[in-house]
């Protein structure tokens, strides 16, 4: 007789992942990265905390620009490094 499997209770995505979600469809769009360029606000959703997160974690990246424009916003830019 085999052992009855437990069901695991699906995890809540923070609200850290669902900005990160949220950000990275737009960066992922065609018309972001062919440009390599996108501007992005803060929600008013999103917690401030959660904002200066991922604008740390960004900064950390060789390879991207930040601007700061309008209030909670940023423009990102990127270049994408010769392999």
């Amino acid at each position: 007789m085999s052992k009855p499997v437990k069901k695991q209770a699906a995890r809540q995505p923070s609200s850290y992942e669902l900005m990160g979600a949220r950000i990275q469809k737009i960066i992922n769009s065609p018309t972001a990265q062919k440009a390599r360029d996108v501007t992005i606000h803060r929600s008013p959703d999103e917690s401030a905390v959660d904002w200066a997160r991922f604008l740390e974690e960004v900064a950390e990246s060789e390879n991207v620009k930040i601007e700061h424009v309008d209030g909670d916003g940023v423009r990102l830019t990127w270049t994408v490094p010769a392999e």
